[in-house]
Formats: C-alpha cells, sequence, structure tokens
C-alpha cells in the first residue's frame, strides 16, 4: 500500500468514529509531538552503541516492538494532519526530500555529521 492509501486509512478510520468534530489540526500536531516524546522516552536511558545492539541485533524484542508502536503513532499523527490540513503526504515529502536533497548535496556533506538536518 503506498502513502496515499494510508492517509485514506487513517481518514476513515477517524470518520467511523465521527472523531473528525472533536480533533483540530492543532489537535493532531499536539498528538504527533506526544507521542514523538513517547518514541524520544524509549531512547532516553539508552547509549547509541547499547540501543543500536539491542534493537538491531534482536537482543530485546520487546523495546523493538514499543518503537516500532511509536513510530507508527507519530506516522499516524502526521497522516491526521495531513488529511485534516487538506494536502497530500506523499507529495510533501517527496518535495521536502527533493529540497534536502538542493541544500545538502550528497558530493559536498557525505560523511560530515554538522550538515545533518534537523527539522528545518
Amino acid at each position: 500500500m503506498d502513502t496515499k492509501g494510508l492517509q485514506e486509512k487513517v481518514k476513515n478510520f477517524i470518520d467511523e468514529r465521527d472523531w473528525r468534530k472533536l480533533q483540530t489540526t492543532k489537535d493532531q500536531a499536539i498528538s504527533a509531538s506526544v507521542e514523538a516524546n513517547e518514541l524520544l522516552e524509549l531512547f532516553q536511558w539508552e547509549t547509541g552503541k547499547n540501543l543500536d545492539d539491542k534493537i538491531l541485533n534482536g537482543k530485546d524484542p520487546l523495546l523493538f516492538k514499543k518503537i516500532k508502536n511509536e513510530t507508527a503513532d507519530v506516522f499516524f499523527s502526521c497522516l491526521a494532519i495531513a488529511d485534516q490540513a487538506g494536502f497530500d503526504m506523499e507529495e510533501a515529502f517527496l518535495s521536502k526530500l527533493e529540497e534536502l536533497e538542493k541544500r545538502y548535496d550528497k558530493h559536498k556533506v557525505k560523511g560530515d555529521s554538522s550538515k545533518i538536518p534537523s527539522g528545518e
């Protein structure tokens, strides 16, 4: 399923529960932030290498599942924002990626961590 299909599933999920009248775009943005912080909380007390070892090598399947679930919650909120605001998330993502590719030319920034975009 593509992103448009996922956005439609989120729209249907919200509409089938008659939640649209209860949630503004602002509410969805707040939800995205809350969910992102729940994801971040899973990483809070772990060191980078230790956490990657647990996740990538399957040493902590419960942590891996929690990370997947929280990431999905963030994505759900983002799709809901796109639906509520009336834009195509796939188009928005591809447009942003194109902008980042121009701003961070791979030949100029390769291997340079100071050039990693942070929420621009």
